[in-house]
């Protein structure tokens, strides 16, 4: 029952961290001088709930190894503090790795991204009449389709010629030279793009290259996301 109060001291010390803002003290404290107070009232409580009330050295120790035990907790929920916003980061790429979510729209029809755990933004979106995920690729200088991908967008493949070679941030590739109707990521929508359809096998995922990316009005990274605006 004792070993309540200390736990109930560390929680409301780091929930107050959490709700006030970096710069702003608390009790008159900055943030960590206020976690190394709440540190020393942890450990203070616990040595008056264990330590003087029960005299004894089993009961020294005891209240030695619980002051130890609050203060790495202390450490940990500190550093959790600290970190916050990179845990965040990993957490939503691991939800989105574990169950990927649709592109977002914002206000201004942009197209949001969020980053995958392996680093990389799977962009859902439709060549023609055929929802394809593309890999994000500013290294590929144009789109550049899996065969698969491409005989799902109506692309002849039988009839082309892998005389090409492309080189991405795969590595290097065979592909044929193509064009699509019109590519769509959300509410952008290009016509009559020039593309390259990989040689089957080639490919394990078709990438969003500069044949689309450049001519969209911007596309950026920020704090994870991938920011697509069209003209």
């Amino acid at each position: 029952m004792a070993a309540i109060l200390p736990l109930a001291l560390v929680a409301a010390a780091l929930f107050a961290a959490l709700v006030t803002p970096a710069a702003t003290p608390i009790l008159g404290l900055d943030h960590s001088q206020f976690a190394r107070a709440a540190t020393g009232a942890a450990i203070g409580l616990w040595l008056i709930l264990f330590g003087i009330r029960r005299a004894g050295p089993s009961a020294i120790a005891r209240a030695v190894g619980g002051a130890l035990f609050w203060a790495s907790a202390m450490v940990v929920l500190t550093g959790v503090y600290t970190y916050r916003f990179e845990l965040a980061d990993v957490a939503d790429r691991m939800l989105a790795e574990l169950s990927p979510e649709p592109a977002q729209i914002g206000g201004g029809g942009e197209v949001i991204v969020k980053r995958r755990l392996g680093g990389e933004f799977v962009i859902p979106a439709r060549v023609n009449e055929a929802n394809v995920a593309f890999l994000f690729d500013t290294g590929a200088s144009s789109v550049v389709l899996r065969a698969e991908d491409a005989a799902k967008a109506g692309v002849k493949t039988a009839a082309l010629s892998y005389d090409v070679d492309v080189t991405t941030a795969n590595g290097a590739a065979m592909a044929a030279e193509a064009r699509v109707e019109r590519i769509e990521v959300g509410p952008i929508a290009l016509r009559n793009v020039r593309v390259l359809v990989a040689k089957p096998g080639a490919l394990n995922e078709s990438l969003l290259g500069m044949t689309f990316l450049e001519r969209l009005k911007s596309y950026t990274v920020e704090g994870g996301r991938l920011i697509l605006r069209g003209k």
